[in-house]
């Protein structure tokens, strides 16, 4: 009987202390961290957070693009092919080997999202945002473009094109160029100083509709005839505008007056391809010939030994007739 009282009086006495060491548990605040703490916390914090935060957004200044400057987007503009716009401000035409497929279908392509686009008044232009990124997906096919001193195939090759004969029929309006880049290299279709290169999230062409009414862009494309027109809503006065373009030096330099007053002046600088894009293209060319030539003479040959043979065989069959 004493054992089993002694028994119970132990579990009482076990049950009573779990409870505490519960209670105690339960109601446990940690300490305010010390300064030592709260700046090994901030150290650790630092540490994790802003680095990876500075490496992937803090813009580089040391790349090709700024950007802040290529990535700016502007209010998006429409399409308006049904609106009276009746008063033709400017043109400009350009032209194309239309033998050329593929760099056609690229020209096309990017005129397709230009024509008909409105461009409201105090509203600025951009030609990447407009046309969008030259991919497959989108439609675009290789074609001559420059890379690193050179006309070699690329993506969307022939779209300079479409924004340089912009760029000469909007400067013709008389409104206010925002952005425009020189190639590299010389180019053909429009005269040295004139052009307008484009490129994805690099270099861009934009303008800025300052006519004190709304305009839109007509384009063309077809039969080696590249066009670009500016209509006006209202009827506007551009003045008596002179476009020149003069060469100083190894630069040429274009300037916009309007009503004899200088409105407008660019720069423009130009290198020869690499020699080795020459040697390529003669060797290729070598080549070409060469087996054209081998293969004139194959037919050639083939041609004299049928001949010969069908001559042989019409002697053979008079002979027989006449004997």
């Amino acid at each position: 009987m004493t054992f089993k009282k002694s028994k119970a009086l132990i579990c009482v006495a076990l049950a009573a202390v779990i409870t505490g060491t519960a209670l105690t548990a339960c109601s446990f605040r940690p300490e305010a961290p010390t300064e030592a703490t709260e700046s090994v916390t901030a150290e650790a914090t630092t540490e994790t957070t802003t680095e990876p935060t500075t490496v992937t957004t803090t813009e580089n200044t040391a790349t090709t693009f700024p950007e802040s400057e290529t990535r700016k987007i502007y209010k998006g503009l429409s399409k308006d092919e049904e609106g009276s716009y009746d008063n033709l401000v400017s043109s400009y035409s350009t032209y194309y080997h239309s033998y050329d497929v593929t760099r056609t279908e690229n020209l096309k392509n990017s005129v397709r999202k230009i024509n008909n686009i409105v461009v409201p008044d105090g509203q600025v232009f951009s030609f990447n945002q407009t046309v969008g990124k030259r991919t497959v997906t989108a439609g675009y096919k290789e074609a001559k473009v420059i890379a690193e001193g050179e006309f070699v195939d690329g993506l969307g090759g022939g779209v300079c094109q479409v924004s340089s004969t912009i760029f000469d029929a909007v400067l013709r309006a008389n409104v206010k160029i925002v952005a425009r880049t020189y190639h590299s290299l010389e180019i053909s279709y429009v005269p040295l100083g004139g052009d307008a290169t484009v490129q994805w999230n690099s270099k861009d062409f934009q303008f800025e509709n300052n006519l004190g009414t709304d305009i839109r862009l007509q384009m063309y494309c077809s039969d080696g005839k590249l066009t670009c027109e500016v209509y006006s809503k209202k009827k506007v006065d551009t003045g008596d505008v002179d476009i020149s373009i003069f060469r100083d030096g190894s630069s040429y330099v274009l300037v916009r007056k309007v009503n004899g007053k200088e409105n407008y002046r660019t720069v423009s600088h130009y290198s020869k391809p690499k020699p080795s894009t020459t040697k390529a293209t003669t060797k290729k060319d070598e080549k070409k010939d060469e087996k054209k030539e081998e293969k004139e003479e194959k037919t050639t040959k083939k041609e004299k030994e049928e001949t010969t043979k069908k001559k042989k065989e019409e002697t053979t069959k008079k002979e027989k007739n006449e004997g």
